[in-house]
């Protein structure tokens, strides 16, 4: 019997494994599931390393939602033998711009003052959700959850790490697995023009666009997202 291969999969800002749940359902029994852990470290570099020791010596399939995205598209470019099938998922690979920069602070100051539970809940779900999923309180609290349990110094470490992120544009064609680009029709936070840009820079990708969802199309659409996903790890590297 064939050894199974491993996923990684890399969180979005201030979210778990809680976020790829219906993923790691999904897939758990053919593969072997790891999930990156960002509570410690300031830096994306931390982060990548962190991650890599944790899922060992052995290449692997590789998934990043938003922050999780970004880093790993970032270790797609730096480690490209590693990684088997690349899935950038409601992302970005460019740097930070100033205007994103402002609000990452201002929301820094408002978590400190005001608490994670009352910014996750009034201004991060609120952007991350498709307007038919606005009133989900299920997917509302998952995203409060997750906020709350990484607390607001973690909160701040992340946001930083983010703004000193790298433009990964010149180093991804590099890249040769097979990709996967995936995001809703209705991201406020990266476009699905970003992600068609995103897609043009790699030989092999596919780009999948989910119409009437948001952000977090692992959870707002979980049995489409999980299809995609198939239908990428099925194909040959």
């Amino acid at each position: 019997m064939a050894a199974k291969e491993t996923i990684l999969f890399i969180p979005g800002h201030m979210c778990d494994e809680r976020l790829f749940a219906p993923q790691i359902a999904a897939l758990k029994g053919r593969y072997n599931i790891v999930v990156a852990g960002l509570k410690a470290g300031e830096a994306f570099e931390t982060y990548i390393d962190n991650a890599l020791e944790a899922v060992g010596d052995n290449r692997f399939n590789l998934v990043g939602l938003s922050m999780g995205g970004m880093l790993a598209a970032q270790m797609a470019a730096q480690h490209p033998r590693r990684v088997l099938r690349l899935a950038l998922l409601s992302t970005t690979v460019e740097p930070e711009v100033p205007e994103r920069a402002q609000t990452r602070r201002k929301r820094i100051e408002r978590a400190k003052k005001a608490g994670l539970e009352t910014i996750a809940r009034e201004e991060l779900a609120p952007s991350y959700l498709a307007a038919a999923h606005k009133t989900r309180t299920d997917l509302i609290d998952t995203v409060v959850a997750m906020a709350v349990d990484h607390g607001v110094d973690v909160f701040a470490a992340q946001s930083a790490a983010m703004t000193a992120r790298r433009d990964c544009r010149n180093d991804l064609p590099g890249y040769k697995g097979p990709v996967l680009v995936l995001c809703g029709e209705e991201d406020r936070l990266f476009s699905v023009e970003k992600h068609k840009d995103i897609a043009e820079l790699f030989e092999h990708s596919e780009l999948v666009i989910q119409s009437a969802i948001g952000h977090l199309p692992v959870l707002e659409a979980p049995e489409a997202t999980n299809a995609a996903l198939e239908t990428w790890l099925s194909r040959r590297v």
